[in-house]
């Protein structure tokens, strides 16, 4: 059986920004979700900015007391920008990355069955830097920082939804907001496709009910 009450935790595209048409790929499974019966719950928990560091800390608290089935958790791309410049180190280092990924799924899987989402891929061009901003996101950085989280997440035996991968096969630049960074509305409406999909092919295994 699928998983009931599942709980997205991440940041801006968790929170659904890009989206002008439906608010976001977790609110487009919330809508299908809690369709499909009276006591299924989908919590919508994105916050702006957010590190992999402040996101342990939430887990651990927001959680237990939403009592989830499963626990979707989306880290994004916040640790490995850069600021001030193209030349300046990563808000967290590879090897601190590697660490804070190994914390954040032992927090996700100490409340309940957990599955792991990367980042997609954003268009250097528009984020190196960011419009009106000193922040910068270089591709050479996401696919650094992503290949870590698939190692963390395989000694882990956690599910993962690559999207980082799944994304390169199609015209993924279509798929982002003006700002190259986040998906637009087509960008979500794909990624709530993977996800039903991901956690419907995997609801007889780790994902639990």
């Amino acid at each position: 059986m699928i998983p009931k009450r599942i709980a997205f935790f991440g940041s801006s595209s968790v929170h659904g920004y890009g989206d002008l048409e439906a608010a976001g790929f977790v609110h487009r499974f919330r809508l299908w979700h809690e369709a499909q019966g009276p006591r299924n719950i989908v919590y919508q928990l994105g916050i702006f900015g957010e590190t992999t560091t402040e996101l342990i800390a939430r887990i651990s608290v927001e959680g237990p007391p939403r009592k989830p089935h499963l626990i979707v958790v989306y880290p994004g791309f916040n640790d490995l920008r850069r600021v001030g410049g193209p030349e300046q180190e990563n808000v967290t280092s590879p090897d601190e990355y590697r660490e804070l990924i190994t914390q954040l799924v032992k927090a996700a899987t100490e409340v309940c069955s957990t599955l792991v989402m990367t980042g997609y891929p954003f268009d250097e061009s528009k984020t190196n830097p960011l419009k009106d901003t000193n922040l910068y996101y270089q591709f050479s950085d996401a696919e650094r920082y992503t290949q870590i989280m698939r190692e963390v997440f395989s000694e882990s035996h956690v599910p993962v939804l690559d999207c980082f991968l799944l994304w390169q096969s199609c015209n993924w630049r279509a798929l982002l907001a003006e700002d190259g960074l986040h998906a637009n509305s087509d960008g979500h409406r794909v990624l709530f496709q993977q996800v039903r999909d991901f956690i419907l092919s995997n609801q007889q295994s780790d994902l639990g009910t």
